[in-house]
């Protein structure tokens, strides 16, 4: 696991990561001139909605000697076509200590938790925020904290590559930069131009949750009246559900949401009002109903490459490097450590 402890102008930000980066750039993978020309198009939506981190991105460059578009093309554009991960939010109405939560299970490739990087960043201007990314390159964020309480992940769902747009780990950086409201939060989402279809879950410190499913076509933004939603592999809204893919990989997401969202709402239905956080870790490291999963494709193990519990309110993270059936729990301080980054954000 890695940790990045930062503050100041975007740039200065980048700079600094990027240094830190160079001796790691081999891990970058080879793009072609069609996939760069991609990238830099991607780019220019980012430039319009979210350029402060472009600035950052330069720096990055700057700093580990690599060129500017890869980057760009490595942080900005499409990656990867498959439905993965799990995020749940609880109100504070139903756990034991009175915090609302935020937990996830990121389904990746169980050998890449090695490159779990934490963030604590404070951009000059804007919110402190503890955010989780890949080691390359520490601009985009797949889930975080701000400290004014709110909290983010998303999953994909389903991908319709058809234009540029802002992808979904751009956009939650965005959110964690700028945004004190789930209100705020979501008009960003509405807003910009989608890349493929994401379902992002947000709480903030009053428990209020809401879940924005957003596609190239079509975005909608819900808010929780019972305490409790959970976002994984497909929309679930009525009105989104014809955006889910129809192929032999949609039906492969169908099959894992269907384990999921009945035992989760069992789940929560017998335990609301006494949820803790090892509630929590039994239901992230469930088989049964597949929350949690191991596939081996005779290179790769395919699973979980790392849990996290958010719990706006408290200072800490609770952080699993690593499937969560086989690996503990940490507890990671947030907020302390912006009290460590303040006198260089005032310089």
């Amino acid at each position: 696991m890695y940790e990045v402890k930062l503050s100041g102008p975007y740039y200065d930000m980048g700079l600094e990561i990027g240094k830190t980066l160079e001796k790691d750039k081999g891990l970058l993978p080879e793009f072609s001139k069609e996939n760069l020309a991609k990238g830099l198009a991607y780019e220019k939506e980012v430039r319009i909605h979210a350029p402060e981190l472009l600035e950052e991105l330069q720096g990055i460059a700057d700093g580990s000697g690599v060129d500017y578009p890869v980057i760009a093309t490595h942080e900005l554009s499409p990656y990867r076509l498959q439905p993965s991960c799990l995020v749940m939010a609880i109100s504070g109405d139903h756990t034991q200590s009175g915090f609302p939560v935020l937990a996830r299970n990121h389904e990746w490739i169980e050998e890449d938790s090695k490159y779990l990087t934490l963030c604590h960043t404070k951009p000059k201007g804007k919110l402190y925020s503890l955010g989780f990314t890949f080691h390359w390159a520490n601009m985009s964020r797949y889930g975080g904290m701000n400290e004014a309480g709110l909290a983010i992940s998303s999953t994909s769902t389903s991908f319709v590559n058809s234009g540029p747009g802002v992808m979904f780990n751009v956009a939650k950086r965005w959110i964690l930069d700028n945004c004190r409201t789930i209100e705020e939060a979501a008009d960003f989402l509405e807003r910009i131009p989608k890349t493929w279809g994401t379902a992002y879950l947000m709480i903030d410190k009053k428990g209020t949750i809401a879940k924005v499913e957003a596609h190239r076509e079509k975005t909608t933004t819900t808010y929780a009246d019972n305490g409790f939603e959970f976002v994984s592999l497909r929309f679930d809204s009525p009105e989104m559900e014809k955006y889910n893919k129809q192929d032999p990989q949609g039906q492969w997401a169908f099959e894992m949401y269907s384990a999921r969202k009945p035992f989760l709402l069992k789940w929560f239905r017998q335990n609301k009002g006494n949820i803790d956080d090892e509630m929590v870790i039994d239901a992230l490291k469930n088989h049964e109903n597949k929350m949690c999963t191991h596939d081996y494709d005779g290179q790769v193990h395919y699973g979980i490459c790392w849990s996290w519990i958010l719990t706006p309110g408290k200072d800490e993270a609770a952080v699993c490097i690593g499937p969560p059936c086989k690996n503990q729990f940490k507890r990671i301080p947030i907020f302390q450590v912006v009290r460590q980054l303040e006198p260089r954000s005032r310089a």
